[in-house]
């Protein structure tokens, strides 16, 4: 073992796989305690064999060190009722009172009165167990599909957790129906130190019905999951809104207010004049948060709706129209990092969705800009990249992160034609020059003699999204004389380890 300083040494834990940290436990105390920490830091409630659950709970029940040690709780609500309907098999139609006292009032009066179908003791156990966590960190549910006939049991059981692991949480990720997350979070309060909020939903949820008059449900679960999002206005600094559910999100954005510490949204849903018929609450919604330095937008493609032209009416609105409407105003001036997102969903509507390049024109300065998903036309590259070029009024990010199905030179005379002042580029690649080219000699050729003198460009990242790519290497050189400032980067990281390598170059 090296003799190197502790701080080194911790530092050098921070690389360290789980599977290999074991090794550092027998070096010393402070090590064992780290390769601990690591190993129980995540309880994760998944397993429905019962042998299996009781297993977990017994260990935080025999060793509080461990349950000292969890700082995250997942819990699948589906495989905790699995285990418990597979535990009362051997028992049936035996009353069962449910005896923690945070089982919600109805649920603990119906326990009592009649069977029910899960083994609720097991359940009382698995609460009991919960209550010993007291510094849980970050609470998740992953409930997807959640059936009707599993609300039953797992809505009255997630209510029941909430208070016992609330105290000292500061992220919260919630994937469900919309439905079942709007019941659950409806009563919650307290949850003063929450920083990070995640929410995914979908909406196959019979209840709901059509899209307006009062039997749309979904307005009202849209106000209580509003609601509860703004009861977390005095803290919190991450907003995660994710979902394709073919619904009115007018509803949400109309309720939400203003998060006054916000530094990063993310917007992951559908985002047109279908999906959001009233765009008044939208438009408030962000130019309220115009302070942002990490944005995240990603319209996602629910249907053929989702990608009608611009010309396009909805009812005494054009699609234009509401875009104008959305979007007026609207200026992020603060953005440190920009993600906007293709269309990878729908097979009939455009790749790059026509609120993208909105969201272009309206951030100003941004040091980051990623492209999330492949782009396969150098037509959309153009309509994304149009709003940061000095002809669209804009500014080139710092750093580009980017999918393209094919490298190729035309690629490269886009790049610095519209952003010229681009310091740092990471480009993943399918092909080269070409649709099915692995070989990079054409790609090479035809940068031979070619500059692009006024490219600021220092440093290129340069990755293939196929295996066993050999044309990486060579295409990265070839790049790196053509552009001057990362020749002489490329020159410098050599000379770092052998200073002849630079007359090699």
């Amino acid at each position: 073992m090296f003799e190197l300083p502790t701080e080194l040494w911790l530092r050098i834990t921070q690389f360290v796989p789980d599977v290999d940290l074991f090794r550092l436990a027998s070096v010393n105390q402070l090590f064992l305690d780290l390769v601990t920490d690591r190993r129980y830091r995540q309880l994760i409630i998944d397993d429905d064999r019962p042998p299996i659950l009781l297993g977990k709970l017994a260990k935080l029940h025999q060793d509080s060190s461990v349950a000292a040690r969890v700082r995250s709780l997942t819990v699948h609500p589906k495989a905790v009722r699995s285990a418990c309907l597979r535990s009362a098999k051997s028992v049936k139609n035996r009353i069962r009172p449910a005896k923690n006292s945070h089982w919600p009032n109805d649920f603990r009066y119906r326990s009592t009165k009649y069977p029910i179908e899960e083994d609720v003791e097991l359940a009382d156990k698995l609460l009991d167990a919960l209550a010993s966590l007291h510094h849980i960190e970050e609470f998740t549910i992953e409930w997807k599909q959640g059936f009707e006939a599993e609300r039953s049991f797992c809505l009255p059981l997630l209510i029941a957790i909430w208070p016992l692991v609330s105290q000292n949480v500061r992220v919260i990720k919630l994937d469900m129906m919309l439905g079942h997350m709007a019941d659950m979070v409806s009563p919650l309060s307290g949850l003063d130190r929450v920083q990070e909020l995640a929410l995914n939903f979908t909406c196959h949820d019979e209840r709901f019905g059509p899209w307006v008059g009062p039997g749309y449900e979904a307005k009202d679960a849209f106000e209580q999951l509003a609601a509860f999002t703004n009861r977390l206005a005095p803290s919190l600094q991450s907003l995660t809104i994710s979902s394709i559910g073919h619904l009115d999100f007018s509803w949400l954005y109309a309720n939400l207010t203003c998060f006054p510490h916000l530094t990063s949204l993310s917007l992951l849903v559908p985002c047109d004049p279908r999906h959001v018929v009233d765009p008044t609450g939208l438009h408030r919604f962000l130019r309220a948060h115009h302070g942002v330095e990490n944005l995240n937008f990603s319209p996602q493609y629910c249907c053929h709706q989702s990608a009608l032209q611009p010309e396009a009416a909805h009812g005494r609105i054009s699609t234009e129209d509401w875009l104008a409407r959305v979007f007026e105003g609207v200026t992020f001036s603060n953005l440190r990092s920009l993600e906007l997102g293709l269309n990878i969903l729908g097979s009939g509507g455009k790749r790059v969705m026509l609120t993208v390049p909105r969201i272009g024109y309206a951030a100003k300065n941004v040091k980051s800009l990623t492209i999330a998903g492949c782009l396969i036309s150098l037509e959309d590259l153009r309509l994304l990249l149009g709003p940061f070029s000095l002809a669209g009024g804009g500014a080139s990010p710092r750093t580009l992160v980017l999918e393209v199905h094919v490298l190729d030179v035309t690629l490269l005379d886009l790049l610095a034609d519209l952003l010229p002042g681009l310091e740092m580029l990471d480009l993943t690649y399918r092909w080269i020059s070409r649709f099915e080219c692995t070989n990079a000699a054409e790609f090479t050729e035809q940068l031979r003699g070619r500059r692009y003198e006024q490219w600021k460009l220092w440093k290129l990242v340069l990755r293939c999204s196929r295996r066993n790519d050999d044309a990486r290497w060579p295409s990265q050189q070839a790049i790196s004389r053509s552009v001057p400032g990362l020749h002489w980067y490329v020159k410098y990281i050599l000379s770092l380890f052998d200073p002849r390598l630079i007359f090699r170059t």
